[in-house]
């Protein structure tokens, strides 16, 4: 019987400076965030694994960002609807670091369709601040974000 995977881990860690790294699962009370306080250089951080954050995951997340060294550039990357939301409501919680891509839950009301679809931070801003036109897979309609697409888009204002 295989062992089942944990329920956080980090992919592509190198302290050496750089890189990219990928975090994948729930962060909870239970993660070891202090490699957050071990980066160095230009980093990409993808959180598109990361399924959940609770709030003990929140202040043990905001407590690793605030100890991420001055010199360090954070850019997260891929970033899914529950980082997203989190960047929203709790100020801080990039530290010093930018939000290049997101995750937006589109839908189609034609034919019900539901996908999370991937936008650049810089292609919105573009665009004034909204999402592009996005064309449904099954029946060629527009999609729109299942979510109030202001309140979504908050954390661009900061950018």
């Amino acid at each position: 019987m295989a062992e089942p995977l944990p329920a956080f881990r980090v992919d592509g860690l190198d302290l050496a400076g750089g890189g990219l790294i990928r975090l994948h699962g729930v962060i909870d009370e239970h993660p070891d965030l202090s490699f957050l306080t071990k980066l160095t250089g230009r980093v990409h951080v993808s959180l598109k694994g990361v399924r959940r954050i609770n709030s003990f995951g929140v202040r043990s997340w905001i407590d690793a960002i605030r100890k991420v060294p001055e010199s360090t550039h954070l850019e997260f990357i891929e970033c899914p609807p529950p980082v997203i939301d989190q960047i929203n409501m709790v100020a801080g919680f990039l530290g010093k670091g930018k939000v290049v891509s997101f995750y937006a839950p589109m839908t189609c009301e034609k034919c019900d369709v539901e996908s999370n679809q991937l936008f650049q931070v810089a292609e919105v801003k573009r665009n004034n601040a909204k999402l592009p036109d996005v064309k449904c897979p099954k029946c060629g309609g527009k999609m729109e974000v299942d979510d109030l697409e202001d309140q979504y888009l908050l954390f661009i204002r900061d950018h």
